[in-house]
Formats: structure tokens, C-alpha cells, sequence
């Protein structure tokens, strides 16, 4: 593909600015997997279909395809995805991934005047390898914008290289609220929820219609403890009170101190942030031990979790970012059923996650963006991003120019039995939503400086 002038001068610009980046750039970080499903994942689902073909081996999933959409004289972009799909959160990387594929296909599907070629690698949920991939995309493959990331401390290197090469990057999984905060720049977005958007919803429903005193449960370690922050912090603006606070250490098999702790209170209800593997394992045991004929449970409100721990996590109650079971009710437009059937397609024929949809949307905002801009030009795709919506699976989405952060809307939820439904694991009964524009800090709170 020839490039455009402006793209050989950031070229330049790289070769000039990359030598120091991986010195830098990593230091201090803290591992932190993130979204509503964060956590460490069982099962890898293979994506077919869609635009390009993916091979595994090792700690190089590589998607290169040969373009999908208009070619009707627009323009090309070319994307890199940064997906975790080797390793025990193997499954967050597929679902991002096959969520991008899917967005590929519906760009071609629906005729839009643009080409895309992706190649897609492995970050393996690792600070460094995910800034050294990212350098490969930008510096060998020269793509145009970089979209994907599960991991917080992946994002913010990752960030930090981007603003210094002037790269586009759609952040899809990430919650670190900070990455669109106080360390936000010019050229990284995000199209999932960051910590404040998933809990504020959650602790105003729960401190409305649950109770006003709580105990915790989260993960020690950033994310974890970054949710219930979060939550707490909401909450007590709210009238609640914290009674107790219990700390699980990542990966932890045995919860049975932790809940006992709790159970010991007088507690309302008990908010739990462990995910992924941890969530299914402590969801499991709070069921177990009867601490739910007690109080109240609030947990996440994902396929992971509910497929994993079955009937143990019935009647719990949470926010839900994205469910393949919203309707048009919920969402207002149809955008989900097709977004779901073409995923089932695209994949391993099961349902997508929230992690699949965001990054489904990060792609339809770039691609938005890029026909709008008639370019991919760096400045000319973000300022085309700045502001930008899009009519999704979710309902409408736009990306806020202040802080670059997508609004999200999310429904408050209980967990019900699937009986009488397509579905073989537990689904979210939905209560109330909270609009996508309520979730988010004013501009002026959030630290941002563009």
C-alpha cells in the first residue's frame, strides 16, 4: 500500500523515539486484567470466518488478512490488534479478537466504502511483550491505529508508546480508569467501561433496593481493589457503610475465612469483586457455606461467571455492561441479535462477552472514524474520534471528546435459572438502566488534560 507523506514523517518520528520506550516505558507497572470479566479465564474458543485467517503458536497469534469491505475507491486502513490470546486469560484475547472479526464482517456485509487489513498479535497479558508487539505493528507492519488490550499495565505502556508515535489506540478490555484520567493523551480511547462506570450504577441501585450497610470481598490486587474503591466510594456518598472488608489473595482456592469473616457481620449485603476463575470459585463457596440465606449477594453478571458457577450464583444481583440476552427493549434497536448470531458464526458458536462487544464497537468507532475523515491520517482519525457515536449491540455509544472515554450504558441485574430459554447457564434478569450518559465523572473531574 503507498503511503501517505504524513505517514513516512511519523515513520521518521518513530525510528527517533522507540529506542527508549521499553526502558521506560514498563517501569513500576502492576498487573491488572480488567472489565466486568476480568480475571483468569478457562476456555480459548476458536474464531473462523470473518476477514483474515488466525493461527496460534506460542506467544504469536498472528491474523493477517488480504482486506474486507468497500474498496470502492476510499480508503485502507490498516489495523493491529493486541490480544491476550495465549495464556490463562487466554479466553479474554479470543473473545476480543473474534469481536473485531466481527465488526470486519459486518463492514463488508453492509457495503461501507473502506479496506481494512488486520494482523493481529499476542500480548500474553505481559507489559513488555504487549509493547514489543506494538512495536512490531506500528514500526514492521506499519498499520494505521491499534485497537485491543486486556490488561492495565499492558494499556498504559502501550499508551505511552502511542502518544509518543502518534498512533491511534482503541483500548476494548482495560478498566483502569486512570487511562482515560489523569494519564489520558491525545491518541489513546476506550470503548469498555472503566471501574467507576461499572460500580457507580452498582452501588446506587444496591444502596436504593438492596441496603445500606455491606461487606467486600475483592481480589488483592489492583483491579480488585481498584472495583471496590470504586463501589465504597459511590456508595457512602449514598448513605451506605462499610462493616467489613475482606481481602482474597489473586488466584486463591480456599475462601472459607474470608466468608466467615463476613458472615460474622450484620451486613445488608456482600459485594464481591473477584473475576474470571476467582469469581467462579467464590461464588461457589459464598453458596456452599449458605451465606446467601443471610444477605444478599452482588457479583459480576457474565457468561464466565455464570457458566462456571451454575446454579450457585442464582438470585445474585450486579451491573451488566453487555449480555448477548439484551433486547430491543434494553437497547432500543435490533443491533444485538444480529451481533450475536454473526459472533456464534464468526467463532466457536458461543455467546459473546462484554470484552467481544466493546471491541466490536472500538472497531466500528475507528472505522466510523477513518470513512469520516476519508483518511488515515493520525490527527485527522482523531479529531474524527473526538465526539464520535455509533448504534450498537448496547444501544448508542459515543466517545466523549474531554477524556476520550465511551459511554456506556448498564443494567442492573439479577441472576435467573435459564429454564424455558435458548440458554444453558444462568442469565441476567434486568431491573433498571442506567443511561449511558449517567456513568461517567464530569469532564471537569476526571483529571484529563488533552
Amino acid at each position: 500500500m503507498v503511503r501517505k507523506d504524513g505517514t513516512r514523517t511519523r515513520r521518521r518520528f518513530i525510528e527517533r523515539t522507540s529506542v527508549g520506550i521499553l526502558a521506560g516505558g514498563v517501569a513500576g507497572l502492576a498487573g491488572c486484567t480488567s472489565n466486568e470479566e476480568g480475571g483468569s479465564t478457562d476456555g480459548s474458543g476458536s474464531g473462523g470466518g470473518g476477514s483474515g485467517n488466525s493461527t496460534s503458536s506460542g506467544g504469536n497469534a498472528n491474523s493477517s488478512g488480504s482486506g474486507s469491505g468497500g474498496g470502492g475507491g476510499g480508503p485502507t486502513l490498516t489495523l493491529g490488534g493486541l490480544f491476550a490470546t495465549s495464556g490463562p486469560y487466554s479466553a479474554i484475547g479470543v473473545d476480543q479478537r473474534d469481536g473485531v472479526k466481527v465488526a470486519l464482517r459486518h463492514l463488508a456485509d453492509e457495503g461501507i466504502d473502506l479496506t481494512v487489513e488486520e494482523t493481529f498479535l499476542d500480548t500474553q497479558l505481559d507489559p513488555e511483550e504487549g509493547l514489543r508487539r506494538a512495536r512490531e505493528l506500528v514500526e514492521r507492519e506499519n498499520v494505521d491505529v491499534l485497537i485491543g488490550i486486556a490488561s492495565s499495565s499492558v494499556a498504559a505502556a502501550v499508551a505511552n508508546y502511542a502518544k509518543q508515535t502518534e498512533t491511534p489506540l482503541m483500548l476494548t478490555v482495560a478498566t483502569d480508569e486512570a487511562l482515560t484520567g489523569e494519564n489520558c493523551n491525545r491518541f489513546t480511547f476506550r470503548a469498555n467501561t472503566h471501574t467507576y462506570q461499572n460500580q457507580k450504577p452498582n452501588a446506587e441501585y444496591a444502596m436504593e433496593n438492596i441496603g445500606t450497610t455491606f461487606a467486600t470481598m475483592g481480589a488483592d490486587y489492583a483491579w480488585g481493589r481498584a472495583s471496590v474503591k470504586a463501589f465504597v466510594d459511590v456508595a457512602e456518598e449514598n448513605g451506605g457503610e462499610v462493616v467489613e472488608q475482606v481481602w482474597p489473595a489473586l488466584g486463591a482456592n480456599d475462601y472459607s475465612s474470608q466468608i466467615q469473616k463476613v458472615a460474622n457481620t450484620d451486613a445488608d449485603f456482600l459485594l464481591v469483586r473477584c473475576s474470571g476463575a476467582d469469581g467462579v470459585k467464590s461464588a461457589k463457596q459464598i453458596a456452599s457455606f449458605g451465606l446467601k440465606d443471610r444477605m444478599d449477594v452482588i457479583t459480576n453478571q457474565t457468561t464466565v461467571l455464570a457458566q462456571g458457577a451454575g446454579d450457585a450464583c442464582i438470585d445474585n444481583y450486579g451491573g451488566v455492561p453487555y449480555h448477548a440476552v439484551l433486547s430491543r427493549e434494553e437497547t432500543g434497536n435490533d443491533e444485538n441479535e444480529r451481533f450475536v448470531e454473526t459472533y456464534r458464526e464468526v467463532g466457536d458458536g458461543s455467546d459473546p462477552s462484554t470484552y467481544s462487544c466493546s471491541s466490536y464497537m472500538g472497531a466500528r468507532f475507528l472505522a466510523k472514524a477513518v470513512v469520516e475523515a476519508g483518511s488515515t491520517d493520525s490527527a485527522e482519525v482523531v479529531s474524527a474520534l473526538e465526539g464520535i457515536s455509533y448504534d450498537g449491540p448496547k444501544g448508542t455509544m459515543e466517545i466523549r471528546a474531554c477524556d476520550h472515554q465511551a459511554t456506556n450504558a448498564i443494567w442492573s441485574s439479577q441472576l435467573v435459572s435459564p429454564e424455558g430459554t435458548e440458554y444453558d447457564y444462568p442469565i441476567p434478569e434486568i431491573f433498571l438502566k442506567h443511561e449511558d450518559g449517567s456513568n461517567s465523572r464530569p469532564c471537569e473531574e476526571t483529571g484529563c488534560s488533552l
